[in-house]
């Protein structure tokens, strides 16, 4: 009777009917759309040419200008302008003043200039300073390749040794123990810098006892191996004399193991927290080009990695690296190397038994090993160029259709 009483539901969902629509909202929001050029001209009278107003207020003459900023921002042009007309009068010795003859208003909305002068001649003087420096400022695009390899190699041999009773005498020789009475490794490895290696690895010995006697010979070995590859290609547009930032930033947990006794039979225990990290990638670069040919580059980069090996565990750790350039000149095209930095470290410990620890095969009873070499490189390539502007919105819309197109399709989405 359960059977019917399902079936007769109105609004119960058919399978069919979801996997339709599900399939219908992907594809809708999957498609890439190219926005339709309006085709609307420009106002006429954004292009119309500075003009002049000669008003008589207060029964005084005076002149305006009213000019349309045509490269760069009004209350940029407003700081030119009134540095460069303004009357400097000193009022006491090293104390200057500025009393300027004229009044300049930039009106943001429409980028425009209105400048007040009491002559036509002073009128023409700023115009003719406007039309030499109102011009187009270079672009330029900078290539970025960020690379960082990280490698580490290490070996970890530990030894634990105790002989009771040795030649039916209470003669003993091996490891101390602890305070649960366990023999700790008598020539210990990496376990001295990471607790957590304890945990880990291949025991290889033997363990007897006979008549009152007893033989426990182990030793302990790991060996591990890991790499890092970071590779960051940003291309940033950015007008000359601008900051251009770009940042990646991601909030990523990072396990934390810890060691505390107190365990059943007194072991070590082992317990996890999780903590989270910002790691974050981040490049300024201000480029300022010159008449020459000549580029500048002001940079700072920081670049940050997770999941660096480190140690025998090749515990995750957080890594965060941070270079300043003030300026650095190259020609427009050229490839500059910033910051190649290469680290290599390499540690080698022994213990163990004087003479004893040198004799072949014997000497790995009596004798420990901790050895670890890492080795670390990021170069940073910067390549500035001249912008060649925007390009059409079909061929940007175009690749990412490319990119993002389905392996099984045979034509594009």
């Amino acid at each position: 009777m359960l059977l019917p009483v399902l079936c007769g539901c109105h609004d119960w969902p058919g399978e069919d009917v979801t996997a339709l629509e599900t399939q219908t909202i992907l594809r809708d929001i999957g498609r890439v759309r190219t926005v339709a050029d309006p085709n609307i001209s420009w106002p006429a009278r954004y292009q119309a040419p500075p003009r002049k107003l000669r008003q008589i207020v207060g029964g005084v003459e005076e002149w305006k200008l009213v000019y349309f900023c045509r490269h760069h921002s009004a209350e940029h042009l407003t700081k030119i302008v009134h540095e460069q007309f303004a009357e400097r009068l000193f009022a006491q010795p090293g104390t200057p003043t500025s009393r300027p003859r004229y009044t300049v208003t930039a009106h943001p909305a429409t980028h425009q200039l209105v400048v007040r002068c009491p002559a036509e001649a002073d009128i023409d003087a700023v115009l003719e300073v406007l039309e030499h420096i109102d011009i187009a400022p270079i672009q330029v695009t900078m290539q970025c390749t960020v690379s960082e390899l990280n490698a580490s190699m290490t070996m970890d041999r530990e030894t634990t040794l105790a002989i009771e009773n040795l030649f039916g005498e209470s003669v003993s020789l091996g490891g101390k123990t602890d305070e649960f009475g366990r023999v700790v490794p008598a020539f210990p490895g990496a376990s001295l810098r990471d607790p957590v290696r304890e945990k880990f690895g291949l025991k290889v010995g033997v363990n007897a006892t006979e008549q009152g006697h007893r033989f426990r010979a182990l030793v302990d070995i790991l060996v591990s191996r890991g790499y890092l590859k970071v590779l960051m290609n940003p291309t940033l547009e950015v007008v000359n004399g601008q900051t251009a930032r770009i940042q990646f930033k991601q909030h990523v947990p990072l396990q934390q193991i810890t060691t505390q006794a107190g365990g059943f039979g007194g072991e070590t225990v082992l317990t996890t927290q999780t903590e989270y990290y910002d790691i974050i990638d981040s490049m300024e670069i201000t480029p300022h080009v010159y008449a020459d040919g000549g580029v500048g580059l002001q940079t700072q980069i920081r670049i940050g990695a997770y999941l660096t090996p480190a140690g025998v565990t090749q515990t995750p750790i957080v890594t965060s690296h941070m270079i300043s350039s003030k300026e650095s000149r190259i020609r427009l095209g050229q490839s500059l190397v910033i910051g190649g930095l290469r680290k290599r470290e390499k540690r080698d410990v022994i213990r163990g038994v004087p003479i004893l620890k040198d004799i072949p095969i014997l000497g790995l009873l009596f004798s420990g090993r901790d050895f670890e070499e890492r080795a670390r490189e990021i170069v940073f390539i910067l390549t500035p160029t001249v912008s060649t502007g925007g390009g059409a919105p079909e061929d940007a819309s175009g690749k990412i259709r490319q990119r993002h197109r389905s392996p099984t399709s045979l034509a594009p989405e």
